[in-house]
């Protein structure tokens, strides 16, 4: 009898512990934890951004006289592709000996990654009396005749780093058709054609 109740006895707490080994087995079963990174990747943009800020002129009004106008400071945004140009010349208008056009531009970073810009005037197509008497400055200093401004090289006004967030670069393009008496007349009804452009490129190095 003695053995019969001690072998029930052992089976009982046999069966409480394998219960008690299935409740926390089965505790530890829903114990469960996860994380989760969502990774997001957004390619940073190059943007560019060129106004003129203002624009004085000496020109030839329509009774044929040289009138310097008064400075437009309206801002007008060059940044797209446009038929007009920086010095607000319109189709017709004609330069003589003593016309100046001087534009004052703005170069923005707008995008998020920083870049180094080259400011490049150039002469485009083929030289003449008129683009060897036509005079660039930029910022007051002379650059040369735009007969001159032919390649990359010489043509190159200046180069500068910017970050993003930097303030914008002003400067100043002037263009002035000298009053020479001597070779005045081999320009008239000829054409000079020059581009303005501003050419950047993405900055990496930490200076």
């Amino acid at each position: 009898m003695r053995k019969s109740k001690v072998r029930t006895l052992l089976m009982s707490c046999v069966t409480i512990m394998l219960c008690s080994a299935m409740i926390v087995g089965g505790t530890y079963a829903l114990w469960s934890d996860s994380v989760t990174v969502e990774n997001h990747l957004e390619a940073g943009s190059l943007d560019v951004k060129l106004e003129r800020i203002s624009l004085s002129k000496t020109y030839l009004d329509e009774s044929g006289l040289l009138k310097t106008a008064n400075t437009d400071t309206s801002t007008v945004d060059f940044t797209s592709a446009t038929d007009d140009n920086v010095f607000g010349i319109q189709n017709g208008e004609k330069i003589v000996p003593g016309s100046t056009y001087e534009a004052k531009m703005r170069v923005a970073n707008n995008g998020a990654v920083a870049f180094k810009f080259d400011v490049i005037i150039k002469l485009n197509g083929t030289s003449n009396a008129l683009a060897e008497q036509l005079i660039v400055y930029v910022d007051g200093t002379a650059k040369g005749k735009i007969s001159e401004l032919t390649t990359d090289e010489n043509a190159l006004i200046f180069t500068q780093i910017m970050k993003k967030n930097d303030d914008a670069k002003e400067f100043t393009v002037k263009i002035t058709f000298v009053d020479d008496n001597d070779v005045n007349n081999l320009a008239q009804g000829q054409e000079a054609r020059f581009d303005l452009l501003v050419n950047a490129v993405q900055h990496t190095v930490q200076e």
